[in-house]
């Protein structure tokens, strides 16, 4: 079924923008790779690790009117924290949490054993990597979460004035709701698990948002409609299956014409007829029109 409304693209999102930026290989890099070089590590995958601390300087040299904004809707040291970290398990690889933590652990240090040149200490000591934020089994879900929560407060002010910018971020939005069951749970109770983050972002949960939306309606029929339709698709391809299924055993349903079988339709001619031989083999039973159809055609319910 085609839909008409537009399709939402992962760069029409703020923290993808965000991430996209932060991936960018900018020509001044290689301003900030003294300062990478004093990072402690190990030479699996040193040159990747420090490839992310440059441009994590980069952005802290070059942002540095961002720690200037009181109270700001979002904190950009969790989106670099989240940035940083997903950046090592993509190089490490996701279950490699051993290395990860150790490459991570390093950018903490990194202010500890040398002075930068640059003219940024005083910004990165408010935007250090934070490994409390980072260490749950979980981090994919807490990322995921504050990415949505820093998404909600543009997406909000788009769908409520351009009804197809709503029909396409409803998806987004509802796709959330497991993220937040996975969290209600301890966090609803007062879990010290839960992330600090949670209480700016539980009113956005999909379960209180969704329904505010101009286009809730529309979406909710659009949804109906479609499974309507792929309930009438199930049940026509269940019907087809039986329907063949059907003709096959009737189309090898014969059986083997043996001497005792002949000999028991030649007895039930005799004792049932009670008139002269009449030979009405099993295999002529089963060659009636219709019958072995009759037998296993399914019932229709």
């Amino acid at each position: 079924m085609t839909t008409g409304y537009h399709v939402l693209q992962t760069s029409d999102l703020f923290s993808e923008k965000f991430y996209n930026d932060m991936n960018i290989e900018y020509d001044d890099l290689s301003n900030y790779e003294q300062q990478c070089d004093t990072l402690i590590l190990s030479e699996k995958k040193k040159n990747e690790v420090k490839e992310i601390c440059k441009k994590y300087l980069r952005y802290l040299d070059k942002n540095k009117t961002a720690w200037n904004v009181v109270n700001p809707k979002y904190d950009v040291c969790i989106l670099l924290n989240y940035w940083i970290y997903y950046k090592l398990a993509y190089h490490f690889g996701l279950n490699n949490t051993e290395d990860i933590n150790k490459a991570f652990s390093s950018f903490q240090y990194l202010w500890s054993y040398s002075m930068s040149p640059l003219n940024i200490k005083l910004y990165s000591e408010k935007c250090k990597p934070n490994f409390e934020l980072v260490k749950h089994n979980d981090w994919q879900k807490r990322k995921e979460l504050y990415d949505y929560c820093v998404n909600y407060d543009s997406i909000k002010l788009t769908v409520e004035y351009y009804k197809l910018e709503c029909q396409k971020y409803y998806k987004y939005i509802e796709e959330k709701s497991s993220v937040y069951d996975h969290f209600e749970g301890f966090c609803n109770s007062g879990g010290s698990d839960c992330p600090h983050f949670y209480e700016n972002c539980k009113d956005y949960n999909p379960k209180i948002v969704l329904s505010k939306l101009a286009c809730y309606d529309d979406m909710e029929a659009e949804k109906s409609r479609a499974i309507a339709e792929a309930s009438r698709r199930d049940q026509g391809t269940e019907f087809n299956s039986h329907r063949s299924d059907a003709v096959g055993l009737a189309a090898g349903s014969e059986p083997e014409v043996t001497p005792q079988t002949s000999d028991i339709g030649t007895k039930v001619g005799h004792s049932v007829l009670g008139v002269a031989p009449v030979l009405l083999t099993a295999t002529a039973l089963y060659r009636v029109p219709g019958f072995a159809i009759s037998v296993e055609t399914p019932q229709i319910t």
